[in-house]
This record gives structure tokens, C-alpha cells and sequence, in this order.
């Protein structure tokens, strides 16, 4: 009896990566490519239209790397099972792993490859999927560190730290709790943007929340409350905001 073929997408912003991962999946023979994307936004477009069985996701992108499209599988609920294709990256194949998701590093090797879509075939006769999407963000958000330049050099903070940043003219002050905060030298729209893996929020023009911290949003006095190391801070928080935030926690 005929193996059913698998159909599949390739993620890659870089062309010739593209093109030498599809040479090697029409080497196995039961592959149909059926679209290869440079970009998160164009794969999320391509996984709604032809519902693939693996998408083979390169980790770093330039605009929204590979964890991105996870994210946003989980918000819209598509089912697909996504392979990894990263060069050597501690602390994103970590992430992975802990998660049980599959990954192949950079260069492919075909032999690595072809056990993976082995590994697949077994998992998909057994009916067991292993991939954990919310283990996996979990894990990136504990784990992940970014640098920050400052006035005198740069520090590195993990984001889970931060209780909530300030805007200070094109600079912004991080707040940790107890006392202790950094200026980094970019304005508030540029840390909401590195800060996009975790679970923060911008309450207001000047002011970006930590929502692990929130513990009270108050529409009378158009505030919200956090709580740290048996610390509150009083967020100003426009009642628009209140609505929006509410509908994000619930």
C-alpha cells in the first residue's frame, strides 16, 4: 500500500536555505512542498490556506523570529506540528527540547532530516502529539535574557525581573521593585517590542506592565495595582485600557 503523502511548509527568510531544505525533503519521496514562505506573517497565511502536516520553522528571522508563529498558532488554535531548523542556539534549542518539540540544526544534515519525518510517521500512527505549545513559550520566557544598552555600556535583564518600564523622553527607566532601576537609552515603543515574548502590557502612553505582577485594575480611580517582593505600585491605567486588559486576561 502507497504511504500517504505529508504535506509541508518551509520557513526560512534566507532563499537558499529554503531551497536546499525542499531538494532534500523530494529526496524522501513521500513530501509534497506545498509553500515556502521568507516571513512569519506570510507562513501564518499559508498555514490557514493549506493546512500542512509539519512546518519546518527557522528559529531566527529578522523581523518575528520562529517562536512568533508558535505564538500565534496558539492564538487562532491551528493544529500543525512544527520541526525547528536553527543553527547552534543554546538557549532556543533548550527551549525546544523541554517542550518536546523537534528540531534539526543548520546545516541540515538529510539523514537527521529523514529520522525526523520517521520520528513524525510513528507519532502520527500512535495518534500521540507531543509538542507543548504553552510549555515552550513558558520556557522562553524564563529563560531568555536581552540586552539593553544604558548611558555607560549595557546590561542584560530577564524579562520575568521587570515589574514595569517608564517612559523618560526617547529614554525609559525599568523598574525592578526594591528600589532598584535601569535607564536604557530607546524610547518605551522600542522595549515594548523586545519585550514581545512576554507577558507584558502598555497600560498607558508613558508606562508598560508586567501583567505576572498586576493584582488590581480599578475603573473608579482609573488605576491599576502591582505587587512585588511585598511592594504595590499605583499605575495610572485610562478606563480604554482597563477594557482592553480585561479582555486579554479573561
Amino acid at each position: 500500500m502507497d504511504i500517504e503523502k505529508l504535506k509541508v511548509l518551509i520557513i526560512d527568510d534566507e532563499e537558499d536555505a529554503r531551497d536546499i531544505l525542499e531538494r532534500q525533503l523530494n529526496r524522501l519521496g513521500d513530501i509534497i512542498v506545498s509553500g515556502k514562505a521568507s516571513g512569519v506573517d506570510e507562513a501564518l497565511d499559508m498555514i490557514v490556506r493549506t493546512n500542512p502536516d509539519i512546518v519546518f520553522l527557522d528559529v531566527q528571522m529578522p523581523e518575528k523570529d520562529g517562536f512568533e508563529l508558535i505564538k500565534d498558532l496558539k492564538k487562532f488554535n491551528l493544529k500543525t506540528t512544527v520541526i525547528f531548523v536553527t543553527a547552534h542556539n543554546e538557549y532556543a534549542i533548550k527551549a525546544v527540547k523541554v517542550a518536546a518539540f523537534d528540531y534539526l540544526l543548520k546545516p541540515v544534515v538529510f539523514d537527521e532530516l529523514k529520522e525526523a519525518v520517521f520520528r513524525f510517521r510513528c507519532e502520527q500512527k500512535q495518534g500521540s502529539k507531543k509538542n507543548d505549545i504553552d510549555i515552550l513559550l513558558e520556557t522562553l520566557g524564563k529563560q531568555q535574557k536581552i540586552c539593553f544598552n544604558t548611558r555607560t555600556g549595557y546590561i542584560y535583564i530577564s524579562p520575568e525581573e521587570i515589574l514595569f518600564c517608564h517612559a523618560d523622553v526617547n529614554y525609559t527607566k525599568i523598574y525592578f521593585g526594591q528600589d532598584r532601576d535601569e535607564v536604557v537609552t530607546i524610547n518605551i515603543g522600542k522595549v515594548e517590542e523586545l519585550l514581545h515574548q512576554s507577558r507584558f502590557f502598555r497600560i498607558n502612553r508613558s508606562h508598560l506592565i508586567n501583567l505576572d505582577y498586576l493584582v488590581k485594575a480599578d475603573r473608579k480611580t482609573k488605576t491599576c495595582e502591582l505587587f512585588k517582593d511585598n511592594e504595590s505600585f499605583t499605575i495610572p491605567a485610562p478606563h480604554k485600557q482597563i477594557r482592553l486588559l480585561e479582555k486579554l486576561i479573561h
